[in-house]
């Protein structure tokens, strides 16, 4: 598992920690940490919460994202993919996929999103806490 995963991971299991959803996310941008985000809908009572919200909402407001890479835990939901089209992160290396994941995944890779699935054995058994 790379370094930027491994960022992912250790948001997930800081949300986990929290009392939130096991899910988290780092925006790079020329090898460095952009930004990193985790679940937040439990302690901030937030249903827009999700990791990839929160790792945007970290980075702020920028010139463009046209050239950063997001890695998250788990694949981007629908709601998480709109943002991520808006502001054109062109590149989403997920750690773990999830039952229905592939209407999100259209939905971004009809808008010119690379997406790399990892499977990663570690993200895997991160969702499987959350069903």
């Amino acid at each position: 598992m790379d370094r930027f995963m491994q960022i992912a991971v250790r948001q997930a299991l800081a949300a986990k920690a929290a009392g939130d959803f096991p899910y988290g996310a780092v925006l790079v941008r020329k090898g460095g940490v952009l930004a990193t985000g985790r679940n937040r809908m439990n302690t901030q009572i937030d249903p827009t919460g999700h990791a990839e919200i929160d790792v945007l909402r970290d980075a702020g407001l920028q010139e463009t994202f046209t050239d950063t890479v997001m890695y998250a835990s788990a694949f981007p939901c629908l709601m998480c993919a709109g943002p991520i089209v808006y502001y054109g992160v062109p590149e989403i290396i997920a750690g773990a996929s999830w039952e229905g994941y592939e209407v999100s995944r259209s939905f971004m890779e009809s808008h010119g999103v690379k997406i790399s699935v990892l499977e990663l054995e570690e993200c895997r058994d991160l969702l499987k806490e959350t069903s």
